[in-house]
């Protein structure tokens, strides 16, 4: 009988196998993640100096001295040959270090920064930002960067711990420092917990009551598809003020309670809108109101100007101190504003641009489905076909044609049709550019000043640049007024219609209009019906 050799392979042990292979990854993942950290180290690093190269460039005066000291306080004590300081170093520097991080948040406000945006391509805004955030852990969180620097922690720790950093006032930046340093948690979410306890033992209730009343603001963002979000900062009782305005109101819809919101005894509510769309939609239908401080236009002023707002400290006169308060509450008051309604000032202050490609506006979608229908656009971010279309029905009630290129979808130079020259031409540009035309700014051109690119010669117009769509851009009241200064300068290339700005220092970025995918497929559209 033949006895056939069978070859027997052991059996591999999938969950130690696994654990091995998971453990591996997880090691390179981990060692990855470090060289990433100490590259994004070096970036900031490098990003903070190109920022006081330029606020060398850019001040009027000598500050080389200045800029060489935040250069020293900021750099990685190894590369200085000093690896041994410590703590102790760095809090007897506490003072030198807040007077310059005090320094560098004023000159943030004043450098040029599109170089640097043009290189990490993104916005001014963003730079900005970034800039803050370098000067306030590189110079001011001393202890908190050796840390980062040594991989003690991970660079989005001291990223966090370091933006939270420029909320505070230089004053508390050492203090923050030390705090930082003794920090320690096993993860992200209790570390941001602990930081912000540290800054609520550093800030008085007054500063963190300033900090907030001062840094209210509304901010907007564009998605695809027509989403756009709303968020407002503010001090919390405002936020739940208005919350609870909201709730009570769309709660009594939902009830049925319709006497305390004016609805007559003689109507009933059968409204199908849910809680967070009735919200919503009370606080976008609501009319803007508030009150400004104002002051009389009368002659009658008592001593020490008070009609500017200043008021003598001294009493040498004899003065009745109550009937100055009192004068002084007569002078300077609360007016309570409210939105105008007026339809020639929401045309100049309110506006928005609503664009919808003409097969749309026609509603001929040759032959497609709906959802092959071109979107249109409210101020350059993208709409529904259909919120388009409804929108433009309940508008102005002048419509202007724009002439778009096929290849591209930009606004050709061609004025909008219409009658009125100016509204025409800004209709036109905003579309054309759709932001401030300076590369790396992100503000809309919806709210820009017209520029001309060839100045205009109000003594002798025919010698001086046109009021033409060649020679007309939307810039910011910001760059406007740097352009204005001759800090920056542009130029327009007549045959391709490209941008050239030149920068301080000489630097040179080149700008064109956006290509537009949306008028690029109306383009197409219009084509198949044409076949």
């Amino acid at each position: 009988m033949l006895v056939e050799e069978q070859v027997i392979t052991p059996r591999r042990n999938d969950t130690v196998a696994d654990s091995s292979d998971f453990a591996d990854c997880l090691y390179r993942l981990e060692s990855a993640n470090r060289d990433i950290d100490e590259r994004r180290m070096t970036g900031l690093g490098f990003l903070f100096d190109a920022f006081l190269a330029r606020a060398a460039s850019d001040s009027p005066e000598d500050v080389s001295l200045q800029v060489d000291a935040v250069r020293e306080l900021a750099a990685d004590p190894r590369a200085l040959g000093r690896p041994d300081r410590d703590g102790t170093d760095f809090r007897n520097e506490a003072g030198q270090r807040r007077d310059a991080y005090a320094w560098l948040v004023e000159r943030t406000a004043s450098t040029s920064l599109m170089h640097m945006a043009d290189a990490l391509d993104t916005t001014v805004k963003q730079v900005r930002s970034r800039v803050q955030v370098a000067a306030a852990g590189l110079v001011g969180l001393p202890a908190f960067t050796s840390q980062a620097r040594a991989g003690v922690i991970g660079y989005d720790r001291y990223l966090y711990g370091a933006t939270r950093a420029t909320s505070l006032e230089p004053e508390h930046l050492a203090d923050f420092d030390a705090g930082l340093t003794w920090i320690r948690v096993s993860d992200m979410a209790a570390f941001k917990r602990a930081v912000t306890q540290l800054i609520a033992t550093l800030v008085t209730r007054e500063e963190r009551a300033k900090q907030v009343r001062d840094r209210r603001t509304v901010e907007t963002y564009y998605e695809p598809h027509g989403l756009g979000t709303l968020i407002a900062r503010g001090p919390s009782h405002q936020i739940a003020l208005l919350e609870a305005r909201l709730t009570g109101m769309a709660r009594s819809v939902i009830k049925g309670l319709g006497t305390p919101l004016g609805v007559p005894e003689n109507r009933e509510i059968v409204d199908q809108r849910g809680m967070g769309e009735l919200m919503f939609d009370f606080l976008t239908g609501s009319q803007p109101a508030g009150t400004l401080t104002t002051q009389s236009t009368g002659s009658d002023t008592i001593p020490g100007q008070v009609g500017d707002g200043v008021v003598t400290a001294a009493n040498p006169a004899g003065i009745d101190i109550d009937a100055t308060a009192e004068k002084i509450a007569e002078t300077l008051a609360e007016t309570g504003v409210q939105c105008p309604v007026d339809a020639e000032w929401l045309k100049r202050q309110a506006r928005i641009t609503i664009t919808v490609p003409v097969l749309t506006l026609l509603d001929r979608n040759t032959g497609e489905d709906d959802d092959a229908r071109v979107p249109g656009m409210v101020n350059g971010h993208p709409i529904s076909p259909e919120t388009a279309r409804q929108l433009t029905g309940t508008g102005h009630s002048t419509v202007y044609r724009i002439l778009t290129d096929p290849t591209d979808g930009t606004v050709l130079d061609h004025a909008a049709e219409a009658y009125t020259i100016p509204e025409k031409m800004r209709i036109a540009l905003v579309e054309k550019w759709q932001f401030c035309t300076l590369p790396g700014c992100d503000r809309s051109a919806v709210k820009a000043e017209l520029d001309h690119i060839k100045p205009f010669n109000h003594e002798d117009p025919g010698r001086g640049g046109s009021t033409s769509m060649g020679n007309l851009h939307p810039l910011c009241r910001e760059h406007h007024q740097m352009k204005t200064e001759d800090r920056l300068r542009v130029t327009r290339s007549p045959g391709t219609g490209m941008l050239t700005w030149t920068l301080p220092g000489g630097h040179q970025l080149q700008a064109r209009p956006p290509t537009n995918p949306i008028g690029q497929a109306h383009a197409q559209q219009l084509l198949n019906l044409a076949d």
